[in-house]
């Protein structure tokens, strides 16, 4: 999906039709997921690992962090490649849905600056 190259110089029809397209043909995937994935390398507990003594640290571990109000974050451990590529999956299947919800509001945010009304009346 790609953005409007520029909304001011678009004619009022080509944004409608625009919208049009759009909402036909957004569907909400099953499995999208709004969170961050993280990869991080970690020390372990042995105080003699050569983790500690600036050798290699342990890793990658995949998580699934997930941000909420007041600061709070939860983590889940994704241990199976299975798991990270869904995670992959779903964030990509997010994204998207994000883009074409951008482009929607795009357009509306154009056709109020413009002084026309969001719901035609063909539709």
């Amino acid at each position: 999906m790609s953005r409007i190259a520029s909304p001011k110089r678009t004619p009022t029809l080509a944004l409608r039709q625009r919208k049009a397209h759009l909402l036909r043909s957004f569907q909400l995937p099953p499995h999208l997921l709004h969170a961050s994935l993280v990869e991080r390398f970690l020390k372990c507990g042995k105080a003699t690992c050569r983790c500690h003594s600036g050798g290699p640290k342990h890793g990658p571990f995949f998580y699934l962090n997930r941000c909420f109000a007041k600061g709070r974050v939860q983590s889940l451990l994704l241990k199976s490649p299975d798991q990270i590529g869904q995670a992959r999956q779903s964030l990509a299947a997010y994204a998207q849905a994000l883009e074409v919800l951008d482009q929607i509001s795009q357009i509306n945010q154009e056709l109020l600056r413009r002084g026309e009304p969001l719901v035609s009346s063909a539709s």
